[in-house]
């Protein structure tokens, strides 16, 4: 990529940013009248992302997702919604905010460099070498660059055969990376949005803890969740959506605290007025419902996980309004959540005829799909009597994610779940600690969340992440209890959480400390932590605006400057078979060491097989122009399923003839065949078929074939297929013994 294009695509996003950022200030005037400080830019950034979400679909549903339409769409509703509104002096009362001490204020700003300086190291892998964790680049990067490739926002993209269906996950955050990718040509955006959210998440942290004078130990203790190995070894550098939508729920949750604070504010002057009469309940101001509920359909447009959260909130909100007026706010609530969250389900709906495709017992439909599993899909709750596997594999996982403090960290959480049911302030926080507990509790029932052989819970750790709304509510709940958020106790509660904070950073099962990135970990935790928190308080210091923006404005120009030379050594280096982490596969590496050499563009691949299909993005090419789709059989309600039923019948002429038909009706250039998910130790048939239809092989690496397809393969040969035969080799006449189904492809025909 050239720098003009770099440089155009870079301010076409600016642009953006501008636009949808001057229409999210005015609308959250308009709906959040004496909103200001943190919580009115947690409020704009909610705001600014609906817009942009919002957009992206409906541009995209139609066909015209390509960067002039989207820049023109961005453009038209940003500034058109922002006339619309025109400015007027706010008419609210003003929210809480108590004073915080300047020790506290410097303690959660050293805490959340901290935190960021960590995450930055693994994000600076992912800058290196390109984002490489499995469900990245099996299904989230392969989502937001098939957006791009298509120009089509909302078709069912299938990238492998496994029953969880991931294609009809939700996807608001590889709609979001794919924007990157569409002004950039390039994903280099991609490694540094997490790292984003996480900051993001700590700015939600501080806007619920405010109303209390809690805003520093809310801040510290989410930080001790943030910066647990369960996020930091899985989120930083990597595409996976976890981070943006624990963001969006925590964002939800604040903006309702700091609605409701606003709201018994109001009363309270209305008491003042009126003495003597009785108290109020306050209800729900519409503009602060409305955000909060736009930031839940965003959680819920996120991750699949959330759905629990996500539906318990819902319910929440509308028993804790006034009895009065629980129709209008379920009506809001809904309402603008579908607005942000409901696409996909919808998209759903269409496809299989189920908005939720995974639940379809009862009459509605679902994909049929064979028991294909990357693991056996137990839960934690299966194993809660073992004290085996809770002794072997729960408390280690537990202490490399959290330090040998996981005890205290656990018992911390749990704390701000029952001391916010039990004494919870307000009715409010009363409920947030219901539905934190009940979510940690769902948690317990999620599937895969053990995943592996019986009694050997393999996934237990990487997916523990599927905790985190549950944990994160209950470490903000903890700073908001009436206990904590008084000035005699607060000093104590930082103290504790600063010291787990340090254990964890230092102890764990892995290390990502790398001497060779402290510079630019430094850099980057003063990008997404330190110039927001000094521009924050510029103001207070009495520097002036002009000069707040010139600085905004020079920063911005050094970090155009600074992206240029990154993301070109980016393009550079990402995917490399010589970089690729020690875990790659080598038969996969040699396959990507052949594509580095040919480096072809807007090639059609065809992928098949459990390994090939797990790390399909890396054939994606620098330029993200190959079209890469794993081959499989289509069927009713969003059904995909292997040919090859049964994965060691060579002879089946009738899979070998669709398996060959696929491939030519697909135009395909090239085909990288693996072992079948259910037979890993078997050499894959479709390498056979693919071979003695003509097709010539490139790399032949531990089962991992690369074949180069010229033109259409014969699938005349299937038709000589018998079970006692294999497959004939291309130009012979006579059939030789079918190789076993244990051996080799190098053991086969020639």
């Amino acid at each position: 990529m050239s720098f003009g294009s770099y440089l155009a695509g870079a301010l076409a996003l600016i642009a953006i940013v501008a636009a949808l950022g001057f229409a999210a200030v005015r609308l959250r005037a308009r709906l959040l009248p004496g909103w200001s400080g943190a919580p009115a830019r947690l409020a704009e950034v909610v705001l600014g992302v609906s817009l942009l979400v919002v957009i992206l679909e409906l541009v995209g549903v139609v066909g015209l997702y390509r960067p002039g339409w989207v820049l023109a769409a961005c453009l038209l509703a940003g500034v058109g919604t922002g006339v619309a509104l025109s400015r007027r002096d706010a008419q609210g009362i003003a929210l809480p905010s108590p004073p915080v001490t300047q020790i506290a204020l410097g303690v959660a700003t050293a805490a959340a460099l901290l935190a960021s300086f960590h995450w930055a190291m693994p994000t600076q892998i992912g800058l290196d070498i390109g984002m490489y964790l499995p469900n990245t680049t099996w299904h989230n990067a392969p989502f937001a660059a098939r957006f791009v490739q298509d120009a089509q926002v909302g078709a069912l993209h299938m990238t492998e055969v496994l029953r969880l269906t991931v294609w009809f996950y939700p996807q608001n955050s590889e709609l979001l990376h794919s924007a990157g990718i569409l002004f950039l040509d390039s994903d280099f955006l991609s490694p540094l949005l997490n790292i984003g959210w996480m900051a993001l998440c700590l700015l939600a942290a501080w806007c619920f803890g405010r109303p209390y004078a809690a805003g520093a130990v809310a801040v510290l203790a989410l930080a001790v969740i943030l910066d647990a190995e369960m996020l930091l070894l899985y989120q930083p550098g990597d595409a996976k959506n976890d981070t943006a939508g624990l963001f969006f729920l925590l964002a939800a949750a604040a903006i309702l605290v700091n609605g409701d604070a606003q709201s018994r504010a109001a009363a309270d002057s209305v008491r003042t007025l009126h003495s003597g009469g009785p108290p109020l309940r306050p209800l729900f101001p519409r503009g602060a419902l409305i955000v909060a509920a736009l930031a839940a359909g965003l959680a819920l447009g996120t991750k699949l996980n959330l759905l629990a959260p996500f539906g318990l909130l819902t319910l929440g909100v509308i028993a804790v309004a006034r009895s009065g007026d629980r129709v209008r706010t379920a009506a809001i609530w809904v309402a603008a959540s579908l607005v942000t969250g409901g696409f996909w389900f919808a998209r759903n709906l269409v496809e299989s005829g189920n908005p939720l495709p995974w639940a379809d017992r009862g009459p509605l439909p679902g994909p049929e799909q064979l028991d294909i599993d990357i693991r056996e899909p137990h839960t934690v709750s299966d194993y809660v009597t073992d004290l085996d596997v809770i002794r072997d594999s729960f408390i280690p996982g537990l202490n490399d994610s959290f330090g040998v403090l996981w005890p205290v960290v656990l018992a911390a959480v749990a704390g701000g779940f029952v001391l916010a049911i039990l004494r919870g302030r307000t009715s409010l926080i009363r409920m947030l600690g219901v539905v934190a507990l009940l979510s940690g509790i769902a948690y317990l029932f999620t599937p895969l969340t053990a995943a592996g052989p019986l009694g050997s819970p393999s996934a237990f750790e990487v997916n523990l992440r599927y905790a985190s709304p549950a944990l994160a509510l209950g470490a903000v709940l903890l700073a908001v209890d009436l206990w904590i958020s008084r000035e005699r106790i607060q000093p104590f509660a930082l103290a504790g959480l600063g010291l787990m904070l340090l254990v964890g950073l230092f102890s764990g099962g892995e290390s990502v400390w790398e001497r060779d990135y402290v510079i630019g970990g430094i850099l980057l935790a003063i990008f997404v932590i330190g110039v927001p928190v000094l521009l924050a308080l510029a103001p207070r210091v009495g520097i002036p605006r002009p000069a707040m923006a010139a600085g905004a404005a020079l920063a911005l120009c050094v970090v155009i400057g600074i992206g240029w030379v990154r993301s070109d050594d980016f393009s550079d280096d990402r995917y490399r078979a010589e970089s690729a982490p020690r875990d790659f596969p080598q038969g996969v590496r040699d396959a990507l060491a052949w594509f580095n050499e040919e480096d072809p563009s807007d090639a059609r691949i065809a992928v098949v097989g459990g390994r090939p299909g797990f790390k399909q993005y890396v054939f994606y090419g620098d330029d993200l122009s190959n079209r890469v789709q794993y081959v499989a059989r289509h069927g009713e309600n969003g059904s995909y399923t292997p040919i090859a039923l049964d994965p060691e019948d060579v002879a089946n002429r009738d899979a070998c003839e669709e398996w060959l038909g696929a491939l030519n009706d697909g135009g395909y250039d090239y085909a990288v065949v693996g072992p079948d998910q259910r037979a890993q130790d078997v050499s894959p048939v479709e390498a056979l078929w693919t071979k003695a239809g003509g097709g010539s092989v490139a790399v032949d690496s531990e089962d991992i074939f690369v074949f180069e397809l010229d033109g259409d393969l014969d699938e005349a040969v299937c038709s000589d297929i018998t079970p006692l035969s294999g497959i004939p080799s291309p130009g012979t006449t006579d059939l030789e013994p079918a190789p076993g189904p244990a051996e080799t492809p190098e053991g086969g025909p020639q």
